[in-house]
């Protein structure tokens, strides 16, 4: 190779604030002209506005700007490039430059948006022969540097632990990954097993979902083991632990605690570790050693963090190499497209002897439309024709004995007219001396007669159903089962409910005469409502009653 490389920064990026405001690709443009006696760096950019901004930073004509990767390569295959962008771009673009014939990539982290991306960059590189570093650019630093030489000494005696943490609300993907391959580093070795917990929700950065928080346990050959804390308190800290004794960093020095006391080793001045990390890599470009940062090491910590949250949707333990080709978050963050959203629901309720049901229809009837309900108090008011004017569906939950008139003559107005109304679990005891309500029930709570007992169920479709579940069963925790109703109509079963003690009963159904109609028995408590099944199921039946 000539001695002189030439460089491509591929997403050079834009400083802004907040987390995503970083230009990273800036980071790599100053490494890259600090080693200018080597390099010819080029910036690529789809926006002329941050391509401008990196061109006037680093001094670069036009010529060496470009607006995509399609006008680089048309121009030249240069022998390396910097791969910047965010992430879901990181393994096709680092794929695009092997097929173009770049020999080396400093690829920003993660590397990848899931376990078998990685594993395709990594026998892509092994059949082009291009040398990939990952931008995990600390393990040069001094302090991590003098950290390995003092571990590997012995005075901490084995076997080792690593306990790390980094705050400021960051999630694993963006940060700890770094804290993952230094862990491996210290410790000798990827881990077998990683254990974690997480709350999750909805949050995305970079455009990929991520944890809000989380606690992640590594277990290491050799009873070594990391414990890893992402996203409470602040700042960040590294620790390194032995039945010897401890070391962690204070100001400037590495200090070592023992038995023996205190000693300090202070941190020598060293090159900027973005430096060390093109130095190594060019190397390697030339025929020398394998990179301290290439991905055959280095993809076990991006690895990790899809096995942290793999353990956090199954539950388990999981085990390295990970064996799961997709991103697990994304799964757990993903919901089937509904086809409720923008309906418009009135939810006629009590407080159902304070069991949180209403509340928790109400959070359904809001994730399932993405618009709050219309809430009316049962015990206080009844329904008006002027409360269901702009209404799709009217949803049924009390227990109230006495009808008014006005209410009367709104829902058989209603029901007469073919639009839908569901009820749900206490509606079917609701008014228990109207006798054209019962018929829109099909089965009725009986009072005197039917009870409740508190039982796990197991939701099943039935061979009769005319409504399309998201399973054929599925698990509702210990809450209020109906048994013993009475029937006050025909009607079609769309599924039943299995209790401990094996006995079935109704969970859906519908009147057969009234398409409009659809019952859901389940729902007393406003914790099962939290229950992806049970918002589903419920769902399913609105969904039938809408169509």
């Amino acid at each position: 190779m000539d001695t002189l490389k030439k460089v491509a920064v591929i997403g050079c990026g834009k400083a802004k604030e907040g987390q995503e405001g970083w230009a990273i690709g800036h980071a790599h443009g100053g490494a890259l002209t600090a080693l200018s006696d080597q390099v010819e760096l080029y910036g690529v950019d789809l926006s002329a506005e941050n391509l401008a901004a990196f061109g006037e930073r680093f001094e670069l004509p036009g010529e060496q700007l470009f607006a995509s990767t399609d006008a680089l390569y048309e121009a030249f295959v240069p022998d390396a490039v910097a791969i910047c962008t965010w992430p879901k771009l990181h393994a096709p673009m680092a794929m695009e430059a092997m097929e173009k014939g770049v020999k080396g990539i400093v690829l920003e982290k993660p590397i990848a948006l899931n376990a078998g991306e990685i594993r395709m960059l990594v026998n892509k590189a092994k059949e082009t022969g291009t040398a990939i570093s990952i931008a995990h650019q600390r393990i040069h630093s001094a302090f991590f540097q003098t950290c390995k030489r003092i571990a590997d000494s012995g005075v901490l005696g084995e076997p080792l632990s690593v306990y790390a943490h980094v705050g400021d609300h960051w999630d694993i993907l963006s940060w700890t990954t770094h804290w993952f391959d230094l862990a491996n580093y210290m410790l000798g070795s990827a881990p077998d097993t990683v254990l974690a917990g997480m709350d999750v929700t909805d949050k995305r950065l970079y455009q990929h979902a991520v944890e809000n928080a989380s606690i992640i346990f590594a277990e290491y050959p050799d009873q070594k083991s990391a414990t890893f804390l992402t996203g409470p308190l602040t700042g960040a800290s590294f620790q390194i632990r032995g039945p010897g004794g401890m070391l962690l960093q204070e100001g400037n020095d590495v200090l070592v605690l023992t038995a023996e006391g205190v000693e300090r080793h202070p941190i020598p001045e060293a090159e900027n570790d973005f430096v060390m990390t093109y130095r190594e890599l060019f190397a390697e470009m030339e025929g020398g050693r394998e990179a301290l940062l290439s991905i055959n090491r280095c993809r076990y910590a991006t690895e990790m963090a899809y096995a942290a949250h793999e353990s956090v949707r199954t539950s388990r333990k999981v085990s390295l190499p990970l064996e799961v080709d997709f991103a697990p978050l994304e799964v757990m963050q993903h919901s089937p497209v509904s086809k409720l959203k923008g309906i418009r629901a009135l939810l006629y309720a009590d407080a159902h002897f304070g069991s949180g049901g209403r509340e928790g229809i109400a959070d359904a009837l809001t994730t399932l439309s993405g618009t709050a309900p219309t809430v009316i108090d049962a015990e206080e008011l009844g329904i008006t024709a002027k409360d269901v004017q702009d209404i799709d569906v009217i949803v049924i939950y009390h227990t109230q004995s006495e009808v008014d008139d006005v209410t009367r003559k709104v829902l058989t107005d209603w029901v007469n007219s073919g639009k839908a109304l569901s009820i749900v679990h206490a509606g079917l005891g609701a008014w228990p001396e109207w006798s054209e309500y019962h018929t829109w029930c099909g089965l009725i709570w009986e009072w005197g007669v039917s009870t409740h007992p508190y039982s796990p169920a197991v939701i099943q479709t039935t061979e009769t159903a005319d409504v399309t579940f998201p399973f054929a069963e599925a698990w509702l925790p210990k809450d209020e089962v109906f048994i013993k109703l009475k029937q006050t109509s025909e009607l079609i079963l769309d599924a039943t409910a299995t209790i401990e003690s094996g006995e079935i009963y109704p969970a859906a159904w519908h009147p057969a005469a009234l398409p409009n109609v659809g019952c859901w028995m389940p729902g007393h408590l406003r914790s099962s409502w939290k229950v992806p099944s049970m918002v589903e199921g419920f769902g399913s039946v609105l969904e039938r009653i809408l169509r």
